[in-house]
């Protein structure tokens, strides 16, 4: 009975770590109180009673991964993952997670090997869910207040010869950030014809951290900037407008970047083949080319370039692995040559725009690695790099009052970035230019 009290008062007294409570154990996480400082003692007592630090390891959502598979990639049976997910979809959807989001899982041994213990998941500053398993071999969430330090680096470069993306990366910023200015341009800029070496780049986004300067999530954006190689400038703003589930690109006037489809439906990418006639690189004699090919290592995700639903995800022919997707009684997009699909992908499966569907490969007629894009009208092939399609709405009045102060703080701490900080313009790569 004592053993029971010492333990529920454990649990309310520390933030992060495991306690071992007869044959459940209890994982707790968030932000590191001052209290826990003041009970070190206490802690070390929970850690030696629970797991040690073999027992846990913190993981990393990969591109195109479900949490259902990342507990497993980490060790976690399938079957209590399924359990463990049913509890947490009580605070949170497991489908809301996102590539880079961090994962720290919790195994301890049981009749039949490890078995998951539990597993903390970080979402936005703000909330912080933890699942355990408790006593009685039952899962269940437990939604924590957070109290994190929220930090926004601004960097600027100029596009070297390995593109925008490779450009973003090589100052530091994480993967999130680099395909997020990708994203933000792809509706609005020829990334062939515009963004070559000499382009140059501009990326605010925010990195959280808890108490103890641990990085919680990093790459979330609030700004971009591009300078194309023929002088162009395009701005843009990632606001959330209140009641909405997520956040958007907008230009400075408060219209939204989206459009109906992507031009370019994959980051970092080079086009390697345009649209219309050509000399048939396997065939070998001239043939109609209905779609744009984009050259890019193998396994590089590949993006829907619209809301829709899935009708192919399948082997068709000189295609190779192909996925196809209505957006409406209009429009369609094919995807060809891929290497794998997206996990769990199917026909009907309805997908966002920005989803990855999945992955570069060189499978049926190919000489290579990359990307077939199509896009087509009424069943008819359409020149992707030369669309025409809706633009985006523009926030109504009560809305912008809120997107007006974001822009303007953004602007503010934009402007104090750059007149504390000196550029070393190299022109001809990348140059860190703030923290």
């Amino acid at each position: 009975m004592r053993h029971t009290a010492f333990c529920r008062a454990a649990f309310k007294t520390a933030l992060r770590f495991s306690l071992g409570c007869g044959a459940g154990l209890v994982v707790a996480a968030g932000m590191m109180q001052a209290a826990v400082a003041q009970n070190a003692n206490l802690e070390h007592m929970a850690f030696a009673a629970g797991t040690s630090q073999s027992d846990r390891q913190t993981i990393s959502i990969r591109a195109g991964e479900t949490l259902e598979q990342a507990l497993i990639r980490a060790g976690a049976p399938r079957e209590d993952v399924t359990i463990a997910l049913r509890a947490l979809s009580r605070s949170l959807d497991p489908r809301d997670v996102r590539r880079d989001d961090k994962v720290t899982v919790f195994m301890q041994p049981g009749s039949n090997g490890n078995r998951l213990a539990g597993f903390n998941l970080a979402s936005g500053a703000e909330r912080s869910v933890t699942v355990t398993r408790g006593m009685d071999n039952t899962f269940r969430a437990r939604e924590m207040a957070t109290n994190m330090q929220r930090k926004t680096l601004r960097i600027a470069g100029v596009v070297g010869a390995n593109g925008l993306v490779n450009a973003v990366r090589e100052l530091g910023a994480p993967d999130r950030a680099a395909d997020s200015i990708a994203q933000a341009f792809a509706y609005d800029v020829d990334f062939e014809r515009e963004v070559g070496p000499g382009a140059e780049f501009e990326l605010m986004y925010d990195r959280v951290s808890d108490l103890r300067g641990q990085v919680v999530r990093e790459g979330e954006p609030v700004f971009a900037r591009m300078t194309t190689a023929g002088g162009r400038t395009i701005q843009l703003y990632r606001f959330q407008p209140p009641g909405a589930s997520t956040s958007d690109w907008f230009d400075a006037s408060g219209r939204s970047a989206r459009k109906f489809l992507m031009r370019t439906p994959i980051n970092g990418a080079r086009l390697t083949s345009g649209y219309g006639s050509r000399v048939h690189p396997v065939l070998g004699y001239t043939k109609m080319h209905e779609g744009v090919d984009f050259g890019a290592p193998i396994g590089t995700p590949i993006l829907a370039a619209g809301d829709g639903i899935v009708t192919r995800a399948s082997y068709s022919g000189g295609y190779g692995n192909l996925v196809e997707i209505q957006h409406d009684s209009t429009w369609s997009t094919r995807y060809g040559h891929i290497s794998r699909f997206a996990p769990d992908l199917r026909p009907g499966d309805r997908v966002k725009q920005g989803d990855v569907i999945a992955f570069v490969g060189n499978t049926g007629r190919s000489t290579g690695p990359h990307l077939h894009y199509e896009v087509r009208r009424n069943g008819q092939a359409v020149n992707p790099l030369g669309l025409d399609v809706p633009t985006g709405q523009a926030l109504p009045a009560d809305q912008m009052v809120r997107f007006n102060a974001f822009r303007a703080r953004i602007d503010s701490m934009r402007r104090e970035a750059i007149g504390s900080t000196s550029i070393a313009q190299s022109g001809s790569g990348p140059t860190r230019v703030a923290n």
